[in-house]
Order: C-alpha cells, then structure tokens, then sequence
C-alpha cells in the first residue's frame, strides 16, 4: 500500500497533455506531408500561423522520448520496478501486443501479397531486425522497410529499455555526474556523426545521439521529486512551463527557415537537446503548479487519449499513406495534394484523424489491455505457486 501511495505522489500530471500533444503533433506533421493542406488559420479573427511547428513535427519524436525517461525514472523513484527483470517484463507487457500485431499485419497482408521486397534479403532484414527492435540499423529496415515506418522508434526505445536499470542505479547515486557523463557520451557520438558523416539518414534516428534526449528526461524526473517535496512556488512553476512552451515554438520557428535535407537533419540532431531541455522544464513545472491547471493537464479526457496514444501513434502514417494510395477519399489526377483540392485536403486529413483514432482505441481495448490483464494475471499466479 505505501508504494502504491508512493507511486501516485509522483505521477506527473503534464506529462499526459504533453505525451497528447506531441503524438498529436507528430500526426498532424505526417498527414499533413502527404495532403499538404496549409496548416495556417484564423480563430476569432486572430491569424494562427502553425507552419513552423507543423512543419517540424518531427521534432515532437524528441518529447515522446523524453517523455520515457521521465516516467520510467520516476517509476524506478516510487518502486514500481524492484528488479531489472521486473522492469523488462513491464516494458514488454506494455509494448509488445500492439507491436507485434502491427507487424503480423503489415507483413501478411501487406508487403507479401502486394510482393513489395525486391529481393530476399530485404525481407529477410526487414523481417528480423523488427523482431529484434534493431531496424534502425539497416538500410533495408529503415529508409526502404515494406511493414511500418513509424516503428524505427520502438527500436530506439528497446535499445534504452536494455541500458535503462543500469543507468537509473548510476544516476540514483550521482544523478549530476550521471546526467553530464551521458552527455558527454552522446555529444561525442554527434560530433562524429557531424564530421565523419556526410549522409547522416541511418545515423540521426540512432540511440547513441539520441541519449541527451533521455538524459534530460531522468533529469528532470530529478528535480521534480525534489521540488515536489517543498510544494512552493506553484506561480513561478507555472510562468516557466509556458516559458518552456514558448521557447519550443521560437526553436521550431528557427527550425523552420532550415532547408535541404542534409541541413535539416543536422540541425534536427542539435537542436534536439535545447528542445529537450525546455520540455523536461514543462514536465517538471507543469507538474508543480495550481491544482486548476494541473485539471486540465490531468483529466479523464486527456487521460483517455494518452492511454490510445501508443497504438494512435503507431498506426497514423500507415493509414494516412495507403488511404491516399487507395484514393479514399476519391480524388482527381495523380497529385490532389499539388492541384488545390482543397475540399479533398480537409476531407482526407479528418478521415486520416478519425481512421487512427478509431483503430487506436478498438486496438487498446481489444488487444494491448486484455494481454496485459492475462499477463498480469499470469504473473499473480505463477508467483503464488513459488
């Protein structure tokens, strides 16, 4: 009972608004490559430009990781993972149902009847560098993979999962030096990747430059555990975390005026830490102010898209590419996206939305919850018979 009350004194309430937001955004960003409708607006007379976050919806990758470490961090802080063998298998409750069906899905009813490997060792790589969470690690797995472009981040997420325990038993006992020696590591990593690398496709998505991102998610989970214990302060709490918001749009903003491809993923790779920096402020800030506002980062509306998230997630692109091959919704000529459809624009990227968000929730419910209610209970009565 104390850990569970434990466990509760120390869930983040902006974390789930920001987990929303950033998917969110990410889907957004990949419905909007494909429809290319403005995503500028007018609301109550007020011109909103969104083109610089839209356009650098990528970057909302970055809070979706960072978003991991902090909660994992501050699982490991309430106790909910005593062992690391604990830990993995919650991990792998929590991922791979929905993972694993995605594949299944895509390869057998997709990439094998539309015979879309143009040879055997691309499917065979394909194949087992996701079965293995190492796809983006090969070129045939990750720039040309025939199953889901989106699940090049599970892999990164695996890849931290294995370091995880380790680090937080480190970062426990010297989280500073921890924080700075992880950075180090990682800074190193894009330096080389800077200098050495002059096409950086298979080296920006990789765990080792990918590690500041995380670090800035167990460092934050730091000092919220900190500032939570002084409960003060709940105004300035609150002025830094729209600080950290505003902060976030001026760099996408400048991210914005970035061109050509090798440009901007270099300048992705290292805008990726300030950018991680400012979300870990929101997420330790944004914890700690007036329960009001705490409401409307935290509340069952905003619970329940957090909980679709990682099936909305892992679903979005996938749809929104084979809708738009399918022609649905119909469209005239070969680019509707180039043409001025305007009405095809809207309705494609609504029907984009609704079709993940509904897939997204009959997965969750159907499929990710009942395998991990029976893995629990699984669980409970293999430890009852020891």
């Amino acid at each position: 009972m104390n850990g569970q009350k434990q466990a509760s004194s120390y869930r983040a309430p902006a974390a789930d608004i920001l987990r929303v937001a950033s998917v969110f955004m990410i889907a957004w960003y990949h419905i909007w490559q494909q429809s290319w409708l403005n995503p500028n607006f007018t609301l109550f007379g007020l011109e909103i430009n969104m083109y610089p976050v839209v356009s650098r919806g990528y970057m909302f990758v970055y809070l979706m990781l960072l978003i991991s470490g902090f909660v994992l961090t501050l699982g490991m802080y309430s106790g909910r993972y005593p062992t690391a063998k604990a830990f993995y298998l919650g991990r792998a409750r929590r991922i791979l149902p929905s993972y694993l069906l995605c594949l299944i899905v895509f390869f057998f009813f997709d990439a094998v009847p539309n015979e879309s490997y143009y040879s055997n060792k691309h499917m065979l790589t394909d194949v087992f560098a996701h079965l293995t969470f190492t796809q983006n690690l090969f070129y045939e797995s990750y720039s040309v993979t025939r199953l889901n472009g989106a699940l090049w981040t599970l892999a990164v997420e695996v890849q931290f999962y294995l370091l995880f325990p380790l680090l937080f038993r480190l970062f426990r006992k010297k989280p500073l030096v921890t924080f700075s020696g992880i950075l180090g590591v990682c800074l190193l990593c894009k330096l080389y990747v800077q200098h050495f690398q002059p096409d950086t496709t298979l080296f920006v998505n990789r765990l080792p430059v990918m590690l500041d991102v995380y670090a800035c998610g167990m460092l934050a989970a730091w000092g919220y555990v900190r500032l939570k214990k002084a409960g003060r302060l709940k105004w300035l709490h609150l002025i830094l975390a729209l600080a950290a918001c505003a902060g976030m749009y001026m760099l996408l903003r400048r991210l914005s005026y970035v061109s050509g491809y090798e440009e901007q993923r270099r300048a992705q790779m290292w805008a990726a830490l300030p950018f991680s920096l400012l979300g870990g402020v929101f997420l330790m800030c944004g914890s700690l102010t007036w329960r009001a506002v705490l409401m409307a980062f935290s509340n069952p509306a905003v619970a329940f898209l957090s909980g679709i998230s990682y099936n909305f997630y892992i679903w979005h692109q996938a749809i929104a590419v084979r809708l738009k091959q399918g022609r649905i919704p119909a469209y005239t000529g070969d680019a509707p996206n180039m043409d001025g459809q305007t009405v095809w624009q809207h309705r494609y990227t609504l029907l984009c939305f609704a079709a993940a968000f509904l897939i997204a929730v009959a997965l969750t419910y159907l499929v990710e919850r009942p395998c991990a209610a029976q893995w629990r209970e699984k669980k409970a009565t293999d430890d009852k018979a020891t």
